[in-house]
């Protein structure tokens, strides 16, 4: 084995880069982390705790409107308390599994010997991105931006006063909750997803770099994906983020049922468009290996029709054509069995699939990502109707 690759700390994409230190010297993260229960609280501390503290100094914690009361914010919970913690347990959750997934490559002989140096140089560059300044200060100018023109307020329609507006009753009087939320506690919460968002890219790159040696896959693998198939499982842990995600789109579409009767159905191209999203952030990485694994069902094919080819006619000769005599013995004879275990690997290299996931896995991640989406139906539909449309659907 490589000797770089015995030390499994260097293919790290959870944990590392300048945010990271910032934060191990500040006392964030305890050691080498992750202290994810400390970072909650801190960020708690640092972004809803000074909105509540302002929003009630302001009157804003109820308003004279829904839009304008803080503590009725569905969208606003689910930023602070569940889109962020999550984004720090998906260090847990997901880090240790694309760890595993890429020391595989290596474990499992699909990177052959000869290439374990170019392995070694493309973890050397996965460091060097995750350490690199540059991109979370590109990221840092992104969030602040991106904390005025997508948040979810900006892009659908909300118009007239809200507890987070600038300016205080139309007057000149600045809002602090307005100002902490646009210039620290969203720019924040930005900053992590967009973190995960170049961690994933990192990722990404990494796979590009491994597609790119001369692979040895074994098309005739039970998984139909030329062994790959572990890459689909380790990417259903992905499936954190579109949850996370889901949390605030369906807060903000709950308080518009709730609170402005809205109708569930007029957001069901988002719901629709956000599914496809979440299943190209979730697997779109891997469809990097799609070229290499197409090559190799292809070579596979044509070395296996060959051998079939030679098999079935060597085999005809001697049981079918006039050679065959009646003293050879045809139950139990090896013969038989090689004909079929033959045909059936032909058939697997048929069936393998040029992406290394499977529809099941594209289908699991479509229900996690829904599931903060399922109590939105309770909003429009009574619990005894929707028990009734269940029983019979069952029944």
């Amino acid at each position: 084995m490589s000797p770089r690759l015995a030390e499994e700390a260097e293919l790290r994409f959870e944990s590392g880069g300048p945010a990271y230190r910032l934060m191990q010297r500040l006392g964030v993260i305890k050691g080498q982390g992750p202290s994810i229960g400390r970072r909650i609280c801190c960020f708690l501390i640092v972004t809803w705790v000074p909105l509540l503290i302002f929003s009630i100094s302001e009157g804003r914690a109820l308003g004279t409107t829904p839009r304008e009361s803080f503590l009725l914010d569905f969208a606003t919970y689910a930023r602070f308390f569940l889109t962020v913690p999550l984004f720090f347990a998906a260090d847990l959750l997901i880090g240790p599994r694309l760890r595993a997934a890429g020391l595989n490559f290596i474990r499992a002989g699909f990177v052959r010997p000869e290439d374990y140096a170019a392995v070694d140089a493309a973890i050397s560059r996965i460091q060097r991105l995750r350490e690199a300044l540059l991109p979370e200060l590109v990221m840092v100018g992104l969030a602040v931006f991106g904390a005025w023109f997508f948040a979810v307020e900006n892009w659908s329609g909300i118009s007239g006063p809200t507890w987070n507006s600038l300016i205080m009753d139309g007057t000149a009087r600045l809002s602090l909750a307005g100002a902490w939320d646009h210039f620290v506690a969203i720019p924040i919460l930005q900053f992590f997803g967009l973190r995960w968002i170049w961690r994933i890219a990192i990722w990404t790159h990494f796979l590009y770099e491994i597609s790119r040696l001369k692979l040895d896959l074994v098309p005739t693998h039970a998984d139909q994906r030329a062994g790959l198939g572990f890459l689909g499982n380790a990417h259903i842990s992905l499936a954190i983020f579109p949850f996370a995600l889901s949390c605030v789109f369906s807060a903000d579409v709950a308080f518009r049922i709730y609170f402005e009767a809205a109708q569930i159905g007029a957001f069901k191209s988002l719901f629709i468009a956000y599914l496809v999203i979440a299943e190209f952030i979730c697997l779109g990485p891997l469809l990097t290996l799609a070229p290499a694994m197409s090559r190799a069902r292809r070579r596979a094919l044509q070395q296996y029709s060959a051998l079939v080819n030679d098999h079935n006619r060597e085999f005809h000769k001697k049981w079918v054509s006039d050679s065959w005599s009646a003293d050879q013995q045809l139950l139990g004879n090896p013969d038989m069995s090689s004909l079929i275990d033959l045909g059936s690997s032909f058939q697997v290299v048929r069936q393998m699939r040029s992406f290394p996931f499977t529809e099941r896995q594209m289908l699991l991640i479509a229900v996690i990502a829904s599931v903060p989406m399922m109590p939105l139906v309770l909003l429009e539909m009574p619990v005894g109707e929707l028990l009734r449309i269940l029983a019979g659907a069952v029944f």
